[in-house]
């Protein structure tokens, strides 16, 4: 779990998500990080939270197509239809989905990699 949680893609996402909402606080607003910068680490930081989780069972543990895209698709739902659909605060926008597969595309061939065993000495 603790090698899961300090893999350096999860912990720049969680850095720069960090940043950006300070940067958003203060009220500085780039356009295109503000627009699609937090869809894109969202499933990056979600799934490697939920991965870190199975390996405190399973060491070497990887997430499947059966983890991800449900979640994918719940994401979609409430964030692309519900939300803005009930709140002018809240935009629907087709380019959120793309930034969430490139999230778990990066996801995919960076954390959700099987960690390497520790070798075992045998006496």
């Amino acid at each position: 779990m603790k090698k899961t949680l300090t893999h350096p893609v999860f912990v720049v996402a969680v850095l720069l998500a960090a940043f950006n909402q300070i940067l958003e606080r203060k009220g500085i607003f780039i356009p295109v990080i503000h627009s699609y910068l937090d869809d894109f680490l969202c499933f990056p930081i979600v799934l490697t939270v939920g991965l870190s989780c199975y390996r405190l069972l399973i060491p070497r543990y990887r997430l499947t197509a059966y983890h991800i895209w449900p979640l994918l698709i719940i994401y979609i739902m409430i964030f692309e239809f519900y939300l803005p659909s009930t709140s002018p605060i809240y935009t629907a926008d087709p380019l959120d989905v793309v930034a969430y597969l490139a999230g778990i595309i990066l996801f995919k061939l960076t954390i959700n990699q099987p960690q390497k065993e520790l070798l075992a000495h045998k006496f």
